[in-house]
């Protein structure tokens, strides 16, 4: 069974983010489960990825029957398939309508344009979470058939290294996007309240001025931006901070799906959560972290105290396993696999 990927992006770029993580993460999943995988991307020439995931420009698409069927990955994604005939089942990550979620307003068009194509070509559709796929289920009816894949994390990571941080403070780490300009403020609020207690720590790109912040908004020079980091390299800064921090785009839990917090508990690092977030339920069943009120930095700040003064439970390689055994994406891959084989 021979299954295309549609990617909008260039999948050759280095790893930093969840949408190229995930990718590699998912194609090299299902080649080891025995499917035959190709990326489709808007690129020039044939190319490999990571040694293993053939990667090939659109106009294979052209090739009548050559892919059994596609799985487009983000909502641009439909639009690059108008040579294909087969069976497609597309991804959304979060289902928008006309008014949530907020930070969506400058794309909003574009973004519900997309819905409908995939409502008009999906054979069937993937969601990360149930709010996404109800909400979807709402706007557009019941007919297409779809499951859930949530985000993964890896069932094996690198082996320690070293210490990547140097200060006399305990580390509050934040990895990933800023994808709110609320979540830059209130890092940047948190920065100047624990000053001279705990060192703050960004890993990834700041897109707030993406989502309608100010482009001249910046990072508190009270936090240290390492900016865009590659998975592989990121397990030492997650073994080695003293918490992981997870901040809510909005307050609408359909709009927070949040990975990092998979690879916060993946590396071991006690995660604090703002509560609208949707993956907190991984933080409530391992015990591993805690969660403060939607907005409340008097709550987060106490909080991070709490989990400063070592009030967890000691259990730090449980969890670790609890994460690579219950919430791979090998286990992911799996579950397309079984999926796919109604086309097959």
């Amino acid at each position: 069974m021979r299954v295309g990927l549609v990617f909008h992006k260039n999948p050759l770029a280095p790893p930093t983010s969840i949408d190229l993580i995930r990718l590699r993460a998912i194609s090299q999943g299902l080649i080891h489960l025995g499917l035959e995988v190709e990326i489709i991307a808007p690129i020039a020439t044939d190319s490999l990825l990571a040694e293993t995931i053939p990667v090939r420009p659109l106009k294979v698409l052209n090739n009548k029957g050559y892919f059994h069927m596609l799985k487009t990955c983000y909502h641009p994604s439909i639009r690059l398939i108008d040579a294909y005939q087969g069976p497609v089942v597309s991804r959304l990550v979060r289902v928008v309508d006309e008014q949530w979620p907020e930070r969506d307003q400058a794309s909003r068009g574009e973004l519900l344009a997309c819905q409908e194509l995939i409502r008009s070509r999906a054979a069937a559709l993937v969601f990360n979470n149930q709010e996404n796929l109800q909400r979807w289920r709402q706007i557009y009816g019941a007919r297409i058939p779809a499951i859930i894949v949530p985000s993964g994390c890896p069932a094996h990571i690198p082996p320690p290294r070293k210490n990547p941080f140097s200060p006399s403070l305990p580390v509050l780490l934040f990895l990933g996007s800023l994808a709110a300009p609320r979540m830059l403020q209130m890092l940047n609020e948190l920065a100047v309240r624990l000053q001279g207690r705990v060192e703050l720590h960004f890993i990834g790109r700041n897109k707030a001025a993406m989502y309608g912040g100010s482009p001249d908004q910046k990072l508190h020079p009270l936090i240290v931006d390492h900016g865009e980091i590659q998975e592989n390299e990121i397990w030492d800064y997650l073994r080695n901070a003293a918490i992981g921090l997870a901040l809510a785009t909005g307050p609408h839990p359909f709009d927070n799906d949040v990975s990092k917090i998979l690879y916060y508990l993946r590396g071991g690092l006690p995660v604090i959560s703002e509560e609208p977030i949707l993956n907190n339920n991984l933080i409530r069943e391992t015990g591993w972290g805690q969660i403060f009120r939607h907005g409340d930095l008097d709550d987060l700040e106490d909080k991070t105290n709490l989990i400063l003064a070592g009030r967890l439970a000691t259990k730090k390689e449980i969890v670790m396993e609890f994460m690579a055994t219950h919430h791979s994406w090998d286990q992911r891959a799996e579950t397309f696999r079984q999926f796919f084989q109604r086309w097959n």
